[in-house]
Parts: structure tokens; C-alpha cells; sequence
């Protein structure tokens, strides 16, 4: 497997980790899991986004603010 291969499974794996963790825990520390994940996704999505199909790139923004509306439910302590 190739380094850049390699760095990019680590990375999705940590990425569904903090994403069960984040929806495992309740209140603030679950909704600032959570906002780590959508930051990571969109930059993700801000480095690929030239060469997304543009059917694709609703789906990407509309992933994000489901889980930044997750965070700040979490965050205000309504999940």
C-alpha cells in the first residue's frame, strides 16, 4: 500500500471514530466532536472540490450542515 493510501484510510477511520464518539456522547463534548468531523469534511471537500462531479457537491454541503446541525443540538444540550 502507498503512503498516500495509507495516510488516507488512517484518516477515514479516525474520521468515523470521532464521528461515532461524537454522536455516542452527550451534550457539549459530543457537539465539539462533532464540529471537529464537519471541519475536517469540509476542508476535505474545499481540496477536492474542482474535481467533484457537480452532482456530488450538494450531497457534500448537505452531509456537513446535517452534522453541524447535529453539533449544535448537542451543543445546546437538546441531544
Amino acid at each position: 500500500m502507498r503512503r498516500s493510501r495509507g495516510l488516507a484510510l488512517l484518516l477515514v477511520i479516525a474520521i468515523f471514530g470521532l464521528s461515532v464518539a461524537g454522536l455516542a456522547v452527550h451534550g457539549p463534548v459530543g457537539g465539539i466532536l462533532l464540529l471537529v468531523v464537519a471541519a475536517v469534511l469540509v476542508t476535505l471537500s474545499i481540496g477536492a472540490w474542482g474535481q467533484l462531479r457537480r452532482q456530488g457537491r450538494p450531497v457534500r454541503i448537505l452531509i456537513a450542515a446535517i452534522i453541524v446541525g447535529i453539533a449544535v443540538a448537542k451543543l445546546a444540550n437538546r441531544l
